[in-house]
């Protein structure tokens, strides 16, 4: 892995980004026990604030996301370092996984794959001066998509019925204000319970619109955790434009 660098910011870029070589991360950091725990809070409540970054925390992406009407989002996604399969406090992601994938995923099949999971914490929240309510229709989607990887997600964060047979090979999206959480799922990913692959780092991170939804403001900031697990190799561009807010490579990677 390369050695730790200071946390780059990155604003309003175009992208593409090429895939990851395959680095492992050398560095030994510690997981936050209480990761997994993000991915059970309780529902929103109308004070709805921000996740606040934290030791484990990769990336941040954040953009202002505008409908037809007028109404406006600010969205964050906050994006942990990976967990692999058999860290104790990653037994509820599992548990969300293998609940998604019906009898198609065990945790006997993680341990065999060597699997990893890597939660983004995502906030929507509309403008204090906002007054007009966000149209029911107005989609925003995630990166990535479960064209490319197993994802698991909960509270405000709904599954596309139309694009898999199974809650974590649909896609991924949400419609208006809230706060939710997606986990992605990689096989062969973990070396050992601080050591991976980096697999997440040869996906992309972020948010697509949907017509009538534009973006503005798209920003990244790779934190130095995020390049200690592969993102500072990886060749990463970005995509900010009307339509897209996401960090990745060029071409993605699938587990399928």
């Amino acid at each position: 892995m390369s050695t730790r660098t200071p946390a780059i910011v990155i604003s309003l870029g175009l992208a593409a980004i090429t895939a990851l070589a395959g680095c492992t991360a050398s560095a030994i950091v510690e997981p936050t026990p209480n990761l997994a725990e993000n991915i059970v809070q309780p529902d929103p409540s109308p004070s709805l604030t921000r996740t606040s970054a934290a030791s484990d925390s990769m990336l941040w992406i954040r953009t202002m996301a505008t409908a037809a009407n007028g109404s406006q989002l600010s969205l964050e996604g906050l994006v942990s370092r990976s967990l692999s399969y058999e860290y104790p406090g990653s037994q509820t992601v599992n548990t969300i996984m293998i609940d998604d994938c019906g009898a198609t995923l065990t945790n006997a099949i993680f341990a065999a794959e060597k699997w990893s999971f890597t939660i983004m914490n995502t906030t929507a929240i509309a403008p204090d001066d906002s007054s007009v309510s966000w149209p029911d229709d107005a989609r925003i989607d995630f990166r990535p998509s479960a064209d490319n990887v197993y994802m698991a997600s909960r509270l405000f964060i709904q599954s596309d019925v139309a694009t898999g047979d199974l809650p974590c090979t649909q896609n991924k999206y949400f419609v208006g204000s809230g706060r939710g959480n997606n986990v992605v799922g990689l096989p062969g990913d973990t070396i050992d319970l601080d050591n991976f692959s980096n697999g997440w780092a040869a996906h992309t991170w972020g948010f697509t619109s949907t017509p009538g939804v534009t973006f503005s403001e798209c920003s990244f900031e790779i934190l130095p955790l995020g390049n200690d697990y592969g993102a500072a190799v990886a060749g990463w561009v970005q995509v900010a434009d009307d339509n897209n807010c996401f960090i990745g490579p060029a071409t993605e990677s699938s587990v399928f």
